[in-house]
């Protein structure tokens, strides 16, 4: 499939020309691509997604791996020009800013480097909000068990404080991403910590918000697989929650159909899913009590992480994607309040889960032109 380039898309030349009614298109964004302490100790100097996905084979006929990518390349997040070509490429197709995934451990940060050189570069012109990806850090990110935990997520006396002093100085950015003066802001698992703790938590960071001369917080929190879809106000009233989200694919499979497929490799343990029939029936529209955002993805294929403990690969096309994201646009549109008209993609950069907008060998930027027309098209 490396050598097939029937369906290579070269870049277009016009830029999206954005405009106040558009709905806001937010590529979440994993700042991993770079060496720091954790992986050179847990997996030696060097390591990075690029290992996992450069080493990944097809699994069937037609498995399209690996995802080779082109134009910013095998990049190193340390290197001061790429955040200046992602941005570059992003704001000509349409994409309005990106969803930092921040990693934070009871005032312990990983992965930090990179956005903290964005925050102090005022030239990079990119609208932003964070996603705290408040897990535990597993040995899953290279083919390991989930029981090898390396940083336990908890929260201790004094977490509330500390975490706003990291985080403040992202909030209180001119780029930063905010709905009536409330920071948007997403915890992506509630469910870690007892009850009482995270609701502790998240009064206070709302108080120290206001201090700080905002409005509030406007937080948010992503689908489980156990929510009732129909009822997720159930979630956001118990949980004192602006707003859910979806973060597909997670909490929403049991909408996609799985379709039969050799697997070649007899070590492989994966399932695979019927994109082609998920996008005709359009399952990703349902009705619901609460405010949700949207989120549609190019392609979905983890094997380069968990082909071995449970994979999941739902491989898509360009034309599947458009018409996904072009259906939640305009759900969007007639949907929510003008403030709130944001529409979310997983993701910029999640190489090693084959869900980018950046462009590959295979299509080339198919799927970046892909998000400009379904946001331009009427």
């Amino acid at each position: 499939s490396q050598l097939d380039r029937s369906n290579f898309v070269k870049p277009v030349e016009d830029k999206h020309v954005f405009k106040d009614e558009d709905v806001k298109l937010i590529a979440y964004y994993l700042p991993q691509f770079h060496d720091f302490e954790e992986n050179i100790k847990w997996f030696g100097r060097g390591f990075s997604e690029w290992s996992n996905t450069s080493k990944t084979q097809p699994q069937f006929i037609g498995h399209w791996q690996p995802h080779i990518p082109i134009d910013v390349g095998y990049y190193n997040l340390e290197t001061p020009n790429t955040f200046k070509r992602q941005i570059e490429l992003a704001k000509q197709y349409g994409i309005y800013g990106f969803c930092f995934y921040y990693y934070w451990y009871s005032g312990k940060k990983i992965m930090e480097k990179p956005i903290q050189k964005f925050l102090a570069d005022k030239s990079l012109d990119m609208p932003f909000f964070m996603f705290w990806a408040n897990e535990d850090w597993t040995m899953l990110w290279d083919n390991g068990e989930d029981g090898e935990t390396l940083h336990h997520q908890e929260l201790l006396e004094g977490d509330a404080e500390k975490f706003m002093e990291d985080i403040l100085p992202y909030m209180q950015d001119e780029r930063y991403i905010k709905i009536d003066n409330k920071p948007l802001f997403v915890i992506y698992n509630l469910y870690l910590y007892p009850y009482d703790k995270y609701i502790a938590f998240n009064k206070r960071i709302r108080e120290i918000a206001k201090e700080n001369g905002f409005d509030d917080l406007y937080i948010m929190s992503t689908i489980k697989e156990w929510f009732n879809l129909e009822n997720l106000k159930e979630v956001t009233d118990k949980y004192n929650l602006d707003s859910m989200m979806e973060f597909f694919p997670q909490g929403l499979l049991d909408k996609m159909p799985t379709r039969k497929q050799k697997i070649l490799n007899p070590k492989c343990s994966a399932k695979v899913y019927d994109i082609d029939k998920y996008v005709r029936e359009k399952s990703y529209l349902f009705k619901t009590n609460t405010k949700l955002f949207k989120c549609c993805f190019p392609n979905w294929d983890n094997t380069p992480r968990k082909c071995y403990n449970g994979a999941q690969i739902m491989q898509s096309n360009p034309a599947n994607y458009k018409i996904w994201l072009k259906d939640i646009i305009n759900w969007t549109k007639e949907n929510k309040s003008k403030t709130e008209q944001f529409v979310f993609i997983n993701a910029w950069n999640e190489w090693a889960e084959g869900a980018h907008l950046e462009p590959d060998q295979r299509y080339g930027y198919a799927y970046l032109r892909a998000t400009k027309e379904a946001l331009e098209e009427k």
